[in-house]
């Protein structure tokens, strides 16, 4: 059968066309599942992914998928909502109005909790551990090559993986899915049973190798912690892991703000987080609206009702809180009795981050498992992509070093560090003990497994579009790379940021223009040849940024001359193609900006300012309170 988010589903469901459901989906995957398939030479691959990585389903009484997701899910079916339900969203908005009326929060932590109840109901739980809803996060039971078209889309678009797949073959290479929102515990037994019951069998392998991806490091250092003897595992490579916890995560469950934080929402640094800059206007006026002591006081009651909403009873991201940090969270969220089977299994996943080292060296030196570990450093957390600008607002922004997610230490486990953009003194760097990088802000001499660590200068966290990184992965899953030592010239230490993501996306437009067949000679030489450059850049391993982004930007300029020149962007060569692709906004002229919307944004920006000037970073109340 499928097992559904580490064993929460395997329970007898009362909803009995939910249980057809499933046992279709295990006949229909078993149909083309490989048995005893594996290669002599070859260990299969589980890879353990990261937070947005699985998809979670939605299923109605009759069976019929009526939602999917990987990360939060909003109940906006207002047509489901039930009177009680209305009555907890009226409670609210009620209370947020008489707040703005009296210019203090009069909004209950209670009212928060109940209208998240109603918003995130597909990620509540019964007492028994099942949802509340026909909600399915899929195991499915065989290798990727029995997954069906949709399953297989997406994991290769969060997965990307084609050189493995090339070299060890489909049927050897699987995937552990759980939901964000469920139990390490059950995730580490679910991960298990994975092993035992599904890929072991069916390659005849009697271990696996574990690739564990950011917040998937948890569910494995929980497998480790609960199965130590399991024997199974011939290799961890772990890329950009959560091994213990980041202290983001901790200060977003904690509501540590950096002190500036709130001073943010007043000025133009909204903008940082990746606000356009009418919206980012519309924030700083907003902001006044409410004393700036009842924003606080309403901003830390949401996040308090959301963390014993949906935090709390599904422990997966308690994982990811540093074992340092720990304490302050159970005191805090974890107390009573009703709490005590939850704050045990916390307790003892934090004992088991603080164990970490003791635990990887226990399964290196008594089943000769090899660890390999692939990180990003350099970065403020939200420093990156501008994906997780919101992390600029947190307390340990400014003093970590990190991926922009998670910090090094915890990536590359014991790896020492001073804050992002700065380094270490002068007298510490010459050290001959210290093997400090070459900007000064990390030193590697401290990693637990120093030798089988990689190092990716400001390298955000998101790996998917960095191909050296990956393929590095994968070199050492198919035992071409054993350490640091192996591949100076073709991996070497402190590579540094890639980000092919567009480059990938022009490349495989170029591939939908040749087939139309409609360039002239010279075009099409003109096409082939950059395709061919940028190819040859891609696979170059020793990585310089600036090169990658001028190859980007030179594909994408010819691409638009030559999508112009021949007006391929049209319905009628989307249709012709079953391809949207060429009607990309990259390789259209760059249209004149709407005119109501310039004279909005600059209005705007011109009252947020005189704000500023008038009423500094305070709300309207605090500067009417102070002057009279």
């Amino acid at each position: 059968m499928i097992k559904h988010n580490g064993g929460y589903f395997m329970k007898l469901s009362k909803k009995i066309i939910s249980v057809i459901l499933c046992v279709i989906m295990v006949f229909t995957m078993s149909a083309v599942a490989i048995t005893a398939n594996a290669k002599n030479d070859v260990t299969p691959v589980v890879f353990i992914p990261g937070i947005g990585q699985s998809q979670t389903y939605k299923y109605d009484d009759d069976g019929n998928e009526i939602a999917s997701w990987n990360m939060l899910h909003v109940n906006t079916d207002f047509a489901s909502f039930s009177i009680i339900d209305w009555v907890k969203m009226i409670r609210l908005v009620a209370g947020l109005i008489v707040t703005i009326a009296a210019q203090r929060d009069v909004v209950s932590e209670s009212a928060i909790k109940g209208a998240l109840e109603v918003l995130f109901v597909d990620h509540l739980r019964k007492d028994d551990g099942t949802f509340v809803n026909n909600v399915v996060t899929p195991n499915y039971p065989c290798p990727i090559s029995g997954y069906n078209e949709d399953a297989r889309g997406i994991f290769d678009r969060r997965i990307p993986c084609q050189a493995l797949v090339d070299e060890i073959g489909e049927d050897n290479v699987y995937c552990y899915n759980y939901s964000i929102f469920s139990n390490t515990f059950e995730n580490a037994k679910g991960l298990n049973d994975y092993i035992e019951d599904v890929v072991l069998p069916q390659t005849g392998s009697d271990k696996v190798i574990l690739v564990p991806m950011s917040m998937g490091a948890s569910v494995v250092n929980n497998y480790l912690n609960l199965y130590p003897d399991a024997g199974r595992v011939e290799k961890i490579i772990s890329v950009v892991g959560a091994w213990q916890g980041s202290d983001v995560f901790a200060d977003l469950m904690l509501a540590d703000f950096d002190e500036n934080a709130p001073d943010m929402v007043y000025t133009e640094a909204i903008q940082q987080i990746g606000v356009d800059a009418m919206t980012g206007s519309l924030i700083n006026i907003a902001a006044r609206i409410l004393p700036k002591q009842e924003v606080d006081n309403l901003l830390y009651d949401i996040i308090s009702a959301f963390v014993k909403t949906l935090i709390v009873p599904n422990t997966s991201l308690i994982s990811l809180c540093p074992p340092d940090r720990y304490e302050e969270f159970a005191d805090k969220y974890l107390q009573g009795e009703e709490l005590a089977e939850t704050k045990a299994q916390t307790d003892s996943y934090a004992k088991a981050q603080r164990e970490l080292k003791e635990r990887l060296e226990y399964q290196q030196e008594k089943y000769g498992t090899e660890l390999y570990f692939i990180a990003g450093y350099n970065l403020g957390f939200g420093g990156g992509s501008g994906d997780f600008g919101f992390f600029k607002f947190f307390e340990t922004q400014d003093s970590t070093n990190s991926d922009e997610v998670i910090e090094i230490s915890s990536t590359a486990p014991g790896t020492s560090y001073v804050p992002a953009g700065t380094s270490f003194s002068d007298e510490y760097i010459a050290d001959p003990s210290h093997h400090v990088s070459p900007d000064g802000s990390i030193d590697t001499s401290t990693a637990y497994f120093e030798k089988t660590t990689w190092y990716f200068n400001k390298q955000f966290h998101e790996l998917t579009n960095n191909n050296i990184a990956l393929n590095l992965a994968y070199d050492i899953a198919m035992n071409k790379v054993k350490s640091i030592d192996d591949c100076k010239d073709t991996y070497p230490q402190f590579n540094n940021v890639r980000n092919l993501k567009k480059l990938n996306r022009y490349l495989g437009d170029a591939e939908q223009v040749f087939k139309l067949g409609v360039l002239s000679a010279e075009d099409d030489a003109r096409l082939k040849n950059k395709v061919a450059e940028a190819k040859a850049l891609a696979a170059n391993t020793v990585i310089v940024p600036e090169n990658d982004d001028k190859m980007t930007e030179e594909l994408r300029a010819l691409m638009a001359e030559l999508v112009a020149k021949y007006n391929l962007a049209t319905e009628e060569v989307k249709e012709q193609l079953d391809y949207d692709g060429l009607m990309r906004g990259d390789y259209k002229p760059a249209s004149e900006p709407d005119k109501t919307t310039v004279v909005l944004t600059t209005a705007l920006g011109a009252v947020a300012k005189l704000m500023t000037l008038i009423f500094g970073k305070k709300g309207f109340g605090d500067f009417w309170s102070f002057i009279f």
